[in-house]
């Protein structure tokens, strides 16, 4: 799922100060981008706040008028990627193509645009890692997503008429997303076990996983 932009009425949290005009929101804009690909480098402890400026272009300065300190940065840029997943989960979800096409090609679709999305912010994942190694409780907004993923998923299979006669069906969505998640993560972030997070047989196989978990019928591939 490409990178839309976020809910409207998303806003930054209480421990980053407010951006209200447009040049200091692009500046905000600019040094969340920069972090992500500073932590993609260097990591969440081996990055510097100079760093982070440096890559966006801004001073020193600038980064501590919009940010507290480092884990603020990282708690703003995590609101921000959070928000972006909410857009991209109800555009793909949104698409009529969803409640047409056979259900393991949009199950396909569906990890093939998640790896791709996972991989564009890998140093959001990997500061995340390393923050929550070291007890910080990073997870819960990664969680939310799950979750309302695992909830279109289900909601999507009873449009279909093709949902199991399950009670547990959501918890068992809500686990192979998580599945799913955890597989690219560690892909991306471990290397290949044994295919890369780019390699279609990927997509394929977490595609085929997701769809025999759920339970659904040998018929319904091609449905």
């Amino acid at each position: 799922m490409d990178l839309g932009e976020p809910r409207a009425e998303a806003i930054d949290p209480a421990w980053a100060k407010p951006a209200y005009q447009q040049r200091s929101r692009q500046q905000r804009d600019r040094l969340l981008k920069a972090g992500e690909r500073v932590f993609a480098e260097k990591g969440f402890w081996q990055a510097h706040v100079a760093d982070i400026a440096k890559r966006a272009a801004c001073s020193v300065g600038s980064f501590y008028r919009r940010f507290q300190d480092k884990e603020a940065f990282f708690l703003s840029l995590q609101t921000d990627m959070a928000a972006h997943g909410e857009v991209n989960i109800a555009r793909f979800f949104d698409d009529p193509a969803c409640l047409t096409d056979p259900l393991l090609q949009v199950f396909i679709r569906l990890v093939r645009n998640t790896a791709r999305t996972m991989k564009g912010i890998e140093g959001y994942y990997r500061a995340l890692f390393e923050l929550s190694l070291r007890g910080h409780d990073v997870w819960p907004p990664m969680r939310r997503i799950e979750i309302l993923e695992a909830h279109r998923i289900v909601e999507l299979l009873r449009q279909r008429g093709a949902a199991p006669a399950d009670p547990a069906l959501g918890d068992r969505a809500h686990l192979a997303i998580r599945m799913l998640h955890g597989q690219i993560i560690s892909a991306m972030l471990h290397g290949p076990g044994p295919f890369a997070v780019e390699d279609p047989r990927l997509h394929d196989e977490l595609a085929l996983m997701l769809f025999r978990y759920l339970g659904l019928e040998a018929s319904e591939l091609a449905r």
